[in-house]
């Protein structure tokens, strides 16, 4: 049994153990190894219960001692009301530590400032006990502050992950301390060129990080590093990672040590992989540190040296805050005071990082090929090949009419662009019907304005089953009918259960199956589990949710970008993908891809379009 169960078991033993007690307030209970051994529980599981009932005020410990509190009854689990981004990475993490800590847990979600705001708004009331709040990051506090302010005069408490407030409980990160230590780590290990890139989207305080900055280049002597300085205001897509990356090749053509400062969760990948077309390969010629919370840094390539608070641990101790301000709200009529708690971030060493002991050795990798590393670095895995294909460049320089789209019109069994459509909830507006370019790829996207115009191919999954009143296929047989020296699939992945083989398609002549590509989702990985560890396949896709990291893998797989264009504080784009596959015998005609998936699993999968390129 896992020991969140364990511990649940041990909490309702415990409950039922008291409950069924003569005890009056203020006696003395057996201790915990007594309790253990005769509640036939694990002392650790016993424990933990036993800090549950603590935090809730159902007993009370001085010392090794323990007491009924000066209450009658053991009262319910805290309920604690998450207001949470939709579709938030840390969101299976709050659900594992509330059911951990026995906290009862009803979620809100929000998709702009606006959206959490009226969450906020509409928990004002008087059976709200507590609230946990991880709210958007626009750079100010002011957009939600005041719904906060509110909630505190009516004596709801609400505490804040990552961001602070006058009238919240706050649980956040020491930023300031972890730009002290990435500046001091770099210096440390040689480097004395180094560049700063930060979100321009911080909090008011004293110092700012770009004068905290200045203030430790003065400290370490880094003169020419004091103003080397570049703040974004949006996590860039691939056209304004090339333009950051160029800086590297000319006016800071001289940096080697790079820190990155972001209030954004920021697709690492884009800036590595732009860096590396430039010939500033990561870390032969730079190394790089990530000062912040962003998962993708660890699933980069390669991956990315990292300075971040524990997670778990930031929502483990916002929910025992809120637990001791109900309980001494619950004991005393008022809330206490608000607290900040600053959790002391982690400092991940990882292959994006190397030692440059001198100047010579900084001179020698400056000389090295792009795609190698200086001796004793670590080598980059692999150079990405540039965008578009390259097969899609010849063919577009040489005869464009090589180019062939694939008829999916009698195949299509859901909408694009309306409710209940696309792989779910949400329809998928950024892409209107029509031809389109992607990848140097032609594409014909289908779709209309009517909700019965289909654009899209869904295959059966664990979350859909249904699509035009018909089952959806776990299996199908799309007919090609050409010969191609490679195929490009515009498709896309939904409800990404991580790492997982989730469908295959199969290229066949006749009987004769010229080529199998499995596809395997990357979603968010557990920690500590690589993708060998849970499929025999590397990944190639990835969830359309913009809060998963994403990326292209090379050199066959792409993502696909498109900027939402509903409203929002924030920018926020979501993703599809294509895949070239190369056929070994483009003499051959391709009768059909057979298509199928598992429809037991979570992970969703729709196509779009489908382009032959012909020998």
């Amino acid at each position: 049994m896992s020991t969140g169960r364990l511990v649940n078991a041990a909490d309702a033993r415990l409950r039922e153990w008291l409950k069924s007690q003569s005890l009056k307030a203020g006696m003395r209970l057996p201790s915990e190894r007594s309790l253990a051994a005769q509640l036939q529980l694990q002392h650790y599981a016993l424990n933990r219960a036993m800090a549950r009932l603590i935090a809730e005020g159902s007993v009370e410990r001085d010392g090794y001692k323990l007491f009924l509190a000066d209450r009658h009854a053991v009262t319910e689990p805290l309920l604690c009301h998450l207001v949470v981004a939709r579709r938030s990475i840390h969101l299976p993490g709050y659900k594992r530590v509330a059911k951990e800590m026995g906290v009862r847990l009803e979620i809100h979600h929000w998709q702009s400032t606006e959206e959490a705001v009226l969450a906020l708004d509409h928990l004002d009331r008087p059976d709200t006990e507590a609230i946990v709040f991880d709210p958007p990051y626009v750079g100010t506090s002011t957009g939600w502050e005041a719904a906060v302010n509110r909630l505190r005069l009516h004596d709801i408490p609400v505490v804040c992950i990552n961001q602070s407030s006058p009238d919240a409980y706050s649980v956040t990160g020491d930023g300031h301390q972890d730009l002290q230590h990435a500046v001091s780590h770099l210096h440390q290990i040689g480097h004395r060129e180094l560049a700063f890139i930060s979100s321009s989207a911080h909090q008011a305080k004293s110092p700012t990080p770009v004068e905290l900055w200045q203030a430790l280049c003065s400290q370490h002597h880094l003169d020419k590093s004091r103003d080397r300085i570049l703040l974004q205001k949006s996590a860039p897509l691939r056209s304004e990672a090339h333009d950051l990356a160029r800086k590297f090749t000319n006016e800071w053509s001289d940096v080697t040590g790079l820190v990155f400062g972001s209030g954004m969760d920021y697709n690492i990948q884009l800036l590595l992989d732009q860096l590396d077309s430039l010939g500033r390969a990561v870390p032969g010629k730079l190394s790089l540190i990530f000062v912040g919370g962003d998962k993708s840094p660890a699933l980069a390539n390669p991956p990315v040296t990292t300075i971040a608070p524990d997670m778990a641990l930031m929502q483990e101790t916002a929910f025992h805050l809120a637990q001791r301000a109900v309980r001494k709200r619950k004991a005393h009529g008022l809330l206490p005071s608000p607290c900040r708690i600053n959790i002391q971030s982690q400092f991940t060493l990882r292959q994006s990082t190397r030692p440059l002991p001198d100047a010579t050795a900084t001179n020698a990798a400056d000389r090295s090929p792009p795609n190698s590393a200086a001796p004793g670095g670590p080598t980059p895995s692999h150079a990405r090949p540039g965008k578009p294909y390259s097969l899609a460049i010849k063919a577009s320089l040489s005869e464009r009419r090589r180019f062939a789209p694939v008829d999916l019109g009698r195949l299509v069994n859901r909408p694009l662009n309306f409710r209940r459509g696309w792989l779910g909830d949400l329809p998928l507006k950024q892409l209107p019907p029509g031809p389109r370019e992607i990848h140097g790829v032609p594409f014909n996207i289908l779709g209309g304005p009517r909700r019965s115009d289909g654009g899209v191919i869904v295959f059966h999954s664990e979350v859909n089953t249904v699509g035009n009143a018909k089952f959806l296929p776990d299996k199908l047989t799309i007919p090609i009918g050409a010969k191609a020296a490679a195929i490009y699939v515009l498709h896309g992945c939904g409800y990404a259960r991580a790492l997982h083989q989730f469908a295959r398609y199969r290229f066949f002549s006749g009987k004769t199956r010229l080529g199998e590509v499995p596809l395997v989702a990357l979603g968010q990985p557990s920690p500590g589990l690589s993708p060998a560890g849970q499929s025999q396949a590397s990944p190639n896709i990835q969830d359309w949710w913009p809060d998963y990291p994403h990326m292209d893998f090379a050199p066959e797989s792409r993502m696909v970008p498109l900027l939402e264009e509903s409203g929002g504080d924030l920018e926020r784009h979501v993703y599809l993908y294509t895949y070239e596959w190369i056929n070994p015998h483009p003499r051959q005609t391709v009768d059909a891809l057979e298509v199928t998936v598992d429809p037991s699993a979570s992970t969703t999968l729709g196509i779009l379009a489908i382009t032959v390129l012909a020998p």
